[in-house]
């Protein structure tokens, strides 16, 4: 799968978040509408991101969006630390300009939009969501055999989408953007070179009458804090050629990283791997495989991680100290974690080479925080 692409753009506009959303610490409440009703049309094109995905591309893309949304009110200090976001979900039907071999699809995807630039009357907005969407027409070696680029129907969906919004009225805003839509499996089912879809979007929001009061205070003073992780992930995968047997892959992760701000937390670790298609591919490379222990891969990696109060999305890139295997110096992992408890931690992630996935990580972790000494 190739989400080099999808990747580098989410991995910017994250960054861009941190940078410009601020903490707002005004004296006095103000009120806003609690809940919206958002409808929109999007207008775009399937990207050919590689070669191979050319021949999909026959008719432009049409889509249909609708989301729920709802209004941060500052209860929690992240409501503040990123500028009151609106938290969303989005269902969006799609025509995927391909009949015979695409067909249609449907996208569930929970988001938040992050004001970037705010104003009385217009701001500039940013939507990032991660979810899951449904493909009519996958990979079919009688039957759709020319479609390389989805080996399943379900697949993970990722939107970006810069926006900006005019308040046409107390209730009505008009809302209009450019919007990046991406679908993968992780390779789980290969062919999984992924869908990009670039689309111009505009639509109307509809407040309804129901008031939240958004509270202005002061946050706590932030205290820097050391914080330890470790995880374990496990996951299911496919290789070419396409519709093959699946293969088990696991991986252990230790993470020391200090976080500096309430958004961001740097840090640095070691991964363990262990992939069992390795016998595979040294088959097919002539290579004879002397112990099962060769299946295991070993590195180190440097991270960031971007908190959102009990949810962080966590970026790391990291060199392999040991393969039997030549697919790159160099792995990348991009997923989201979600505090369950004081301990505990639950993990999706994805993890690459560059722009090829290799597997998803599906992991539960634990975590030591420890405040710095004065």
């Amino acid at each position: 799968m190739v989400i080099i692409f999808a990747i580098m753009r989410f991995l910017q506009l994250l960054i861009l978040v941190c940078l410009l959303t601020g903490v707002k610490t005004a004296a006095q409440d103000t009120i806003a509408h609690k809940f919206s009703f958002y409808g929109g049309y999007h207008r775009g094109f399937l990207i050919a991101h590689r070669p191979l995905v050319t021949p999909l591309q026959q008719n432009k893309i049409n889509g249909f969006e609708s989301a729920v949304t709802s209004q941060t009110t500052g209860s929690k200090p992240w409501h503040h630390i990123y500028g009151f976001p609106e938290i969303g979900l989005s269902i969006a039907l799609w025509d995927l300009g391909n009949p015979e071999m695409l067909g249609n699809s449907i996208a569930v995807i929970p988001y938040l939009d992050f004001p970037m630039t705010q104003g009385r009357k217009a701001s500039l907005d940013l939507k990032v969501g991660w979810g899951a969407g449904y493909i009519q027409k996958g990979f079919d070696a009688d039957n759709n055999y020319k479609n390389v680029a989805v080996g399943s129907h379900l697949n993970f969906a990722l939107i970006l989408q810069p926006h900006l919004k005019l308040n046409l009225s107390e209730r009505i805003s008009f809302t209009g953007g450019i919007s990046l839509t991406h679908y993968s499996n992780g390779s789980v089912a290969t062919p999984n070179l992924g869908l990009n879809i670039a689309s111009l979007t505009g639509g109307l929001s509809w407040r309804f009458r129901e008031p939240a009061s958004i509270q202005m205070k002061q946050l706590p003073v932030f205290k820097k804090n050391n914080r330890y992780t470790v995880f374990l992930a496990l996951s299911s995968k496919q290789i070419y050629p396409a519709d093959g047997p699946s293969y088990l892959a696991g991986t252990i992760s230790l993470n020391r990283s200090w976080q500096l701000t309430h958004k961001s937390a740097f840090g640095t670790g070691a991964d363990l791997f262990y992939d069992h298609s390795i016998y595979r591919k040294m088959e097919d490379q002539n290579l004879k495989l002397n112990s099962s222990a060769e299946a295991f891969r070993g590195g180190v990696h440097g991270s960031y991680e971007m908190v959102i109060s009990d949810l962080s999305v966590f970026i790391c890139m990291g060199g392999y100290l040991y393969s039997k295997i030549n697919d790159g110096l160099f792995y990348h992992r991009v997923g989201l974690r979600y505090q369950l408890n004081k301990k505990l931690f639950a993990t999706a992630n994805i993890k690459a080479h560059w722009g090829k996935a290799d597997y998803i990580e599906w992991g539960i972790g634990t975590r030591f925080r420890q405040k710095y000494k004065n």
